[in-house]
């Protein structure tokens, strides 16, 4: 199979970018890079592996998942059904949080899934501690797996439990999430790829906010005196955003906020100063 046909098959699936995904799937099946293809663009990469690969994306598994790996800010993360598939729109918040933890400082990463942000931040900020804590034992077992694929897994903490309840006692410097923030009303309407991601990492109840509520209403007993946190918010909550972290300066829970705009310029993350 060819690249043009390759790319033909998958945007008759429905795939989105055929072309990009297409080089991906060559590059990670057959160790042969981008230039490479483009220099011998009719060479043939039949296989049973890309045969299986291509009947999966035929059923709409996302391809993060038939890989079972994906590249978040410059590394390589394990994947699978039991967590969220890091997305590039999240890199801003580990840009963030690198740039606040200069001077180092105890970190905790909630809903951490495969552990990308928070690992993420380790190899490129060194802070003091980090926590990396899931409600999903299988999320966190991934966490753990790529915790130890970068060599971190004795350098961090991984806690199974659910935030509102099962905390370390311990109050941090920042803390991160990435938390289900999708409305329950809307997670019919989401893509069929999207639909094979975890819904536990997707439903954030009536208004999407259930778990962003807490971590700015009673999550806050966990930062210390001038903690910070960052947290992911999906591109069309910017205005309930605004209207709960507001409130929260009106009632004095909360120094400041500013909202963070990813690289496709969408609202998308919330750093809020105790």
């Amino acid at each position: 199979m060819k690249f043009k046909e390759l790319c033909h098959k998958l945007s008759a699936y429905g795939v989105q970018s055929p072309e990009t995904e297409a080089r991906i799937i060559i590059e990670k099946l057959f160790n042969v890079g981008y230039a490479a293809q483009l220099a011998n663009p009719s060479k043939d990469f039949s296989s049973p592996e890309l045969d299986s690969l291509i009947e999966k994306r035929k059923e709409h598994i996302p391809l993060q998942y038939i890989l079972g790996e994906w590249e978040f800010m410059g590394k390589e993360f394990f994947v699978s059904p039991s967590c969220l598939i890091p997305r590039a729109d999240t890199e801003i918040l580990v840009e963030k949080a690198i740039e606040i933890l200069k001077k180092g400082g105890d970190v905790a990463d909630l809903c951490t899934g495969s552990g990308c942000i928070g690992l993420s931040i380790m190899m490129y900020a060194h802070p003091t501690s980090m926590t990396l804590m899931d409600i999903s034992e299988n999320a966190l077992e991934m966490a753990r797996k790529n915790a130890q694929r970068h060599g971190l897994l004795n350098s961090c903490q991984l806690v199974l439990g659910d935030i509102r309840c099962d905390m370390p006692n311990k109050r941090y410097d920042l803390i991160v999430s990435n938390p289900p923030y999708i409305p329950t009303r809307d997670i019919d309407s989401l893509s069929d790829e999207v639909k094979k991601e975890p819904s536990l990492a997707l439903d954030g109840g009536s208004d999407g906010l259930d778990i962003i509520k807490f971590l700015v209403g009673d999550g806050l007993s966990y930062l210390k005196e001038n903690g910070q946190m960052l947290i992911e918010f999906g591109y069309d909550q910017k205005e309930q955003m605004d209207a709960l972290l507001t409130e929260k300066i009106n009632t004095g829970s909360i120094k400041s906020y500013q909202i963070l705009y990813d690289y496709g310029g969408n609202p998308r993350v919330a750093q809020i100063s105790k």
